[in-house]
This record gives structure tokens, sequence and C-alpha cells, in this order.
């Protein structure tokens, strides 16, 4: 009878040894899997953030383009009015001095408080 034990007992310890091993090659094939998965996600949060940097650069050059045109608009504008002072100027140049001094005494006036 000890020797039906010990036959079970064994079959027992097989079963459990082999279930063992199931478990220990589950468990590696998740780990690899595991380790594909961050390995695709890392790839994905790359390309992402080249993206994201992409976008800002052109988000910049953009911005500095406009910031060109704004800048060369406000500098037409300023000589047209330039222009339209001067001859202002020269078809009236009493006006100009008279308008000068009001100006002048304003500023002063300000200045002086």
């Amino acid at each position: 009878m000890a020797s039906t034990m010990e036959k079970d007992l064994h079959k027992d310890i097989d079963a459990i040894r082999a279930d063992i091993q199931t478990l220990s090659d589950t468990v590696g094939k998740l780990a690899a899997e595991a380790a594909r998965t961050q390995e695709t996600i890392a790839k994905t949060v790359r390309k992402a953030a080249g993206r994201v940097t992409g976008a800002g650069e052109d988000f910049v050059e953009e911005a500095a383009h406009l910031g060109k045109e704004a800048a060369g608009a406000a500098t037409d504008a300023a000589e047209v009015s330039l222009a339209a002072v001067e001859r202002e100027i020269k078809r009236n140049p009493v006006g100009a001095v008279l308008v000068a001094l009001g100006v002048g005494f304003l500023v002063g006036m300000i200045g002086h408080r």
C-alpha cells in the first residue's frame, strides 16, 4: 500500500512540476509581450512628440513670418504718414509751426506737473 501512496505522491509532484513549468512559460511569454508592448508605446510616443515638435516649429515659423509682414506694413504706413506730414508742412508752413508750438506747450505743461 505504501508503494501506491508513493506512486500517487510522485504523480502529484510531477503534475505540480508540470504546472509550475507551464506557469513559468506563460509568465515568460507575458513578460516578452509586455516588453514588446512597452517598446511599441515608446515608439508611438516618440513619433507623437516629433509631430508635436514639428507643429510647434511650423507655428513659430508662421508667427515669425506674420510678424515680419506686420512690421513691413507698419513701416509702410509710417512712411506714408511721414510723407503726408511733410506735404502738409510744405503746403502750410506757418500752420505747422503753430501746431508744433501748441504740442510743445502741452507737453511742457504736462511735464511740469
